[in-house]
């Protein structure tokens, strides 16, 4: 089974990137059946430029697409790890969503796989990236969202904390929320894997949502 994590942030060495690090460590990922890979949105800023004028001829950027929907194909599962950028979320990740649509992706690399979103914050946000990110990111792609999700704030401190979910605490809780989170992940990415393709079939029947 593959986990995608997705590091929404534009920004190199950003803290999306490093909480998304840091959970690829984590033990309910680390077994025999389980793979993880990094989908760092800083490292494709290639994604910004997707639907500019003519860009459907640049040969490069085609190229670069290409890449990106792979990774989304080849996963069972999906990670999203997005910071609050003024209540909003990056412009590159909406330019990915917007490319997992059946138009833009020719299929549905993510279509009705399993997707646990985490918000981040430097101070005390962190929730709207998780109401902007249900609210419509599944209309066209047909992920299929949990009911659960974390936000990490004040993610300096966070990421300088030891990892023991079991621990009472305050960061110890959210580190709790993303462990069963992604626990609960990878039982909904086995369970959905067996009708996967029968339900992707249905979805292009009508693939932009209502």
């Amino acid at each position: 089974m593959k986990v995608l994590l997705i590091s929404a942030s534009q920004r190199p060495n950003s803290n999306s990137a490093a909480i998304s690090q840091l959970i690829q460590k984590i033990p309910v990922l680390n077994t025999d059946d389980v793979e993880t890979d990094i989908l760092d949105l800083s490292l494709w800023p290639e994604l910004l430029e997707h639907y500019g004028i003519l860009n459907n001829e640049n040969s490069a950027l085609l190229s670069k697409k290409q890449q990106v929907l792979e990774k989304l194909y080849q996963c069972d599962a999906v990670v999203f790890i997005v910071p609050e950028w003024g209540g909003m979320i990056p412009p590159a990740l909406v330019n990915l969503l917007l490319l997992t649509a059946n138009g833009s992706a020719g299929g549905l690399p993510l279509g009705h796989k399993p997707a646990f979103a985490i918000g981040i914050s430097a101070s005390g946000g962190g929730s709207n990236p998780i109401s902007l990110l249900k609210a419509y990111a599944a209309k066209n792609s047909h992920l299929v969202w949990l009911p659960l999700h974390a936000i990490v704030q004040n993610v300096d401190d966070f990421l300088t904390q030891s990892w023991q979910p079991e621990a009472e605490g305050r960061y110890t809780n959210v580190q709790s929320r993303i462990d069963v989170g992604i626990t609960s992940l990878l039982v909904y990415a086995k369970q959905l894997k067996e009708v996967r393709e029968q339900l992707v079939q249905l979805s292009v029947k009508h693939p932009f949502g209502q």
